[in-house]
């Protein structure tokens, strides 16, 4: 009986993971973002998710970007304004979490984040993004 309780156990873990499902999951603060994530969202998609899920930090794994370019850049400028809040990107390897008032980011400061980023072939390029000194607040 036990062994019966085992094998169902193990087929309905199996049954609910679909990976179609977690490709399409858009970016927030429950998992770890990656490279791969970014390519498949693309640059705006991914800056408002940021500001859909305002104003925890989104985990993001420092990585290479250079699939990115100038056409992504000019998608990002028309955002480099925008005061509406957005939560901050943190590295899984930051000590601080990037919650709350004192690390507040806008649509506008994660787009300049993103574009400097893609110019620089990585992302992040800090801890957290709002610890960027290249920005302006």
């Amino acid at each position: 009986m036990k062994m019966l309780l085992v094998f169902a156990v193990l087929f309905a873990v199996s049954c609910s993971h679909d990976p179609m499902k977690q490709s399409q999951r858009k970016p927030d603060s429950s998992r770890l973002i990656l490279a791969a994530d970014l390519q498949q969202w693309g640059p705006e998609a991914f800056l408002l998710a940021l500001r859909d899920n305002c104003c925890g930090g989104v985990m993001v794994q420092a990585g290479d970007i250079s699939f990115w370019g100038a056409p992504e850049i000019a998608i990002l400028e028309k955002f480099v304004n925008d005061k509406t809040p957005a939560a901050p990107i943190v590295q899984p390897i930051s000590s601080v979490s990037c919650h709350g008032s004192r690390y507040a980011s806008t649509v506008g400061r994660e787009a300049r984040h993103l574009i400097l980023a893609i110019k620089k072939k990585t992302y992040p390029l800090a801890l957290c993004s709002t610890y960027d000194l290249e920005l302006t607040p």
